[in-house]
Formats: structure tokens, sequence, C-alpha cells
């Protein structure tokens, strides 16, 4: 009875039994949390609270929430701290792991984002180079429809991508 409702509350709490939070609430609140502080918040703690060194992309989107935190933040020394966390976080996962589709797309929704001034955007065109050639290439069918949304309403793609992207 008692690991019958352990099953039910990590089902229930976004955990996978292996302690890992589920991709597609993961997913779900990066979008959210663009928008939404408790979303940012909730994506922070979640991905604080499970193992996300062993994965890459876990790794990766912890690396954005704690950018994301930076919007949120008041004092322009923890709006920089939390991104320089964030950044840092997010080269060491591409680093990892540089063909994952996922990561890139993550470091082009940040890089697309954020002020000119921060000056992390080096990796816009070949990101978006990446995923426009590769679209079809993932795997998850909700995670592909959202970079191709996402690309096709990017202002860093140009008409022959826009092409490459209906195919």
């Amino acid at each position: 009875m008692r690991v019958l409702l352990l099953g039910l509350l990590f089902m229930c709490s976004g955990f996978t039994l292996t302690g890992v939070p589920k991709p597609a609430e993961i997913r779900s609140l990066y979008n959210q949390a663009a928008v939404n502080r408790k979303s940012a918040d909730k994506l922070l703690k979640l991905l604080t609270d499970a193992d996300v060194d062993r994965t890459p992309v876990l790794l990766c989107y912890k690396g954005a929430a704690q950018m994301l935190q930076a919007k949120y933040a008041f004092s322009p020394i923890s709006k920089l701290s939390w991104f320089k966390k964030g950044r840092n976080l997010i080269e060491k996962a591409i680093a990892r792991s540089p063909e994952d589709l996922e990561m890139r797309y993550l470091r082009f929704t940040i890089q697309t984002n954020l002020p000119a001034v921060l000056g992390y955007s080096d990796d816009i065109r070949e990101d978006k180079q990446l995923l426009v050639n590769r679209v079809q290439m993932i795997k998850d069918e909700a995670l592909r429809t959202e970079v191709q949304r996402y690309l096709s309403a990017s202002k860093h793609c140009t008409p022959e991508d826009l092409k490459k992207l209906r195919k």
C-alpha cells in the first residue's frame, strides 16, 4: 500500500520514479516562466531539487531557469549574478552534448531575447542554422512543433529558412 501511495505521489508531483522532472512539465514551465514569475520560481525549484548534473538537457534547463530569475530580480547586481550563473550552466551543458537540438533551442530562445549589452548573442546564427536544418530530427512531436513555431516567428530566420521549416 505504501509503495502504491509513494508512486502516486511521484506521478502527481511532476517527478518520475527516478527523481527526474518530466520533460513536458519542464517545457511548459519554461514557456510560462517568460511571462509569469510563479512559473519561473517553480521551474527553478523543480530543477534545483532534482539531480540535473548527470543529464545535460536538465542542466541546460536549470541554467535557463536561473537566467529567467534575472528578469524578475530587482537589483542590477542580482540580475547580473543570475544571468552569469545561468549562462555558465547552459554553456557547460552544451559543451557536454553539442548536437542536442533541445539545448540549442533553449540557448537560441534566450539569446534572441536578451539585451545586446549583455554580449551573449554569439551563437544565434549557428544555433538557428542547426535547428532549421535538423528540426525534423526532433522525435518529440510537441517539442518539434514548438521549435518550428518559435523559429517561424523569429526575426532571425530568412525566407529560405522559413521554406525549410515548412517541409
